[in-house]
């Protein structure tokens, strides 16, 4: 009786340190920071979306796409809304409904920014990097941030006339890390007809 007493004992003991261990490890748990999740930016291809929601976003972009290309002469419309809907997902994306960031660009505006997970080419490399992205009060202040910035750093001759040699200059300035985002525009640019958006910027005048 004595030998089940003591073994009794023992289970007892160790049965009260193990539970004690398990409060102490959930305590030193719950004291640890959180880690935030950041969500990652996913495209959709364009096909997903009804040709009234297409043809409605490409008008919303156009009309002040035509005006700023009137005011420098720089960034041709037909680019600007290829841009728009490359990078927003006709303005579905979460960059674009979070921030009104329509072309995912990076930084900060007027010191508002918003973080996600994004796909980057590095050597050939398709890898997952965290990225600061620009927030914006309104989808006419993005366009116009981007037209500044693609003037400033990527196409900066006046009166070019070619989307194509815009495409270009983005692609060989380094606007963006695909290989291929020359082509892509270039295809959207062609599948949508946005060079009427070109004639008519370039036939009006001020």
């Amino acid at each position: 009786m004595r030998k089940q007493g003591w073994r009794f004992t023992v289970i007892l003991l160790l049965t009260f340190a193990l539970l004690a261990a398990g409060v102490s490890l959930r305590g030193q748990l719950s004291h640890r920071p959180q880690r935030r999740s950041v969500p990652t930016l996913v495209q959709k291809k364009t096909d997903h979306f009804s040709t009234e929601q297409k043809r409605t976003f490409i008008s919303r972009v156009g009309a002040p796409a035509v005006k700023l290309y009137l005011k420098n002469r720089q960034v041709l419309p037909s680019v600007v809304i290829a841009q728009a809907i490359l990078e927003s997902q006709f303005g579905t994306s979460e960059l674009s409904t979070q921030a009104n960031n329509l072309f995912g660009i990076k930084g900060r505006y007027h010191g508002q920014s918003v973080q996600f997970y994004t796909r980057e080419v590095e050597n050939g490399r398709s890898i997952k990097v965290l990225a600061e992205f620009r927030k914006y009060p309104n989808l006419a202040a993005s366009i116009a941030d981007h037209n500044q910035l693609v003037s400033d750093k990527f196409i900066k001759a006046k009166n070019i006339l070619s989307y194509r040699k815009s495409t270009h200059l983005l692609q060989e300035n380094g606007y963006a890390t695909d290989p291929h985002y020359a082509a892509k525009l270039n295809r959207l640019i062609v599948k949508y007809q946005l060079s009427r958006y070109d004639l008519k910027a370039i036939n009006e005048r001020v």
